[in-house]
């Protein structure tokens, strides 16, 4: 990896956000759990302004409600979900703040959201970018050995489909006459789920999701290789909710070890861009609906550059 910035390390252990710290101590650096700038960091996590906001919102039961735009319902107690604010979506950002089931609330809020799980492993309409997420986000809440999510591992390893990408079933017969193709979506959640799970990455269904991508440089059509999927894949976005994002696409390739890929160099052209004179990187997409407020667009941004570095640091080593 090349050498960091010290401007940029001095300005992402800046004591405003004790998460970006700990993350950046821990993941960037690697520092051990006894390092005393580590041990203060996750300490002081609690007490930052996205976990009061967060618990703030927490119903005594274990859920963060939202009224669903079309009907003002309160919806988050089941497994449908609104716009960036209800359960499966909170759970994700504490994960992302580097709380674990250490925390009874977190606890509590984790095994009351994984008994709504179907036999197969599924949650909603095999939402793939749904279950691929929650996989990820209980694996970083430290429930990997809970056979709840083990369930739904084994449901994202033997869902099929022809390219190698992943579907659901709200869109899979959306064609009279053709078949569908995979969700970029989808299979970005999916990626970002198998880079947690090391013990997955020479499975063959793990093999042709990584291929799904290369053929494809990472971003672009197979078809017309010179255009982006969608938008969203030549964005920076945070936080990790169900829209993709650049940064997914090569963090997560980068982690499984295929950041050196030839086929990668166009997308990481683009993602190089995103970088400031400083060598920040900027926030293209967020939203202010979400819990975990990543900042403004346009600027620089600790999450996104933090995110950055990893897929570097995951690319050189």
């Amino acid at each position: 990896m090349e050498t960091i910035k010290q401007s940029i390390l001095i300005w992402l252990l800046e004591g405003e956000d004790p998460s970006v710290r700990y993350r950046t101590l821990t993941e960037l650096l690697d520092k051990p759990p006894d390092d005393p700038a580590v041990a203060a960091a996750r300490a002081a996590i609690p007490d930052g302004k996205h976990a009061k906001r967060i618990f703030k919102k927490m119903r005594p039961d274990g859920t963060w409600l939202q009224k669903k735009s079309s009907t003002k319902e309160l919806i988050g107690g089941g497994v449908e979900y609104g716009s960036f604010a209800t359960t499966h979506f909170v759970l994700s950002y504490l994960a992302e703040l580097g709380f674990t089931v250490e925390d009874p609330r977190v606890a509590k809020a984790a095994d009351r959201y994984l008994n709504l799980q179907q036999p197969d492993g599924d949650f909603w309409l095999h939402l793939s970018c749904l279950y691929s997420y929650n996989i990820r986000t209980f694996v970083l809440l430290g429930l990997r050995d809970d056979p709840r999510v083990q369930r739904t591992i084994d449901l994202m390893l033997t869902t099929e489909r022809a390219d190698g990408g992943y579907l659901c079933d709200l869109h899979k017969d959306k064609y009279k006459t053709r078949v569908t193709k995979s969700c970029i979506r989808g299979g970005a959640k999916a990626l970002l789920a198998y880079a947690e799970l090391p013990e997955y990455w020479q499975h063959p269904r793990c093999l042709q999701l990584v291929d799904y991508f290369l053929s494809r440089e990472g971003i672009f059509k197979r078809g017309k290789p010179n255009q982006p999927v969608n938008d969203d894949v030549t964005r920076t976005v945070y936080p990790i909710i169900w829209r993709t994002s650049i940064t997914e696409v090569l963090y997560g390739l980068a982690k499984m070890g295929y950041g050196q890929d030839a086929r990668l160099t166009r997308a990481w052209d683009v993602f190089d861009g995103k970088r400031d004179e400083d060598g920040r990187y900027i926030l293209d997409w967020t939203t202010t609906s979400a819990l975990l407020k990543a900042g403004k667009r346009g600027e620089a941004n600790k999450w996104v550059t933090l995110y950055a570095l990893l897929a570097e640091k995951y690319r050189t080593r």
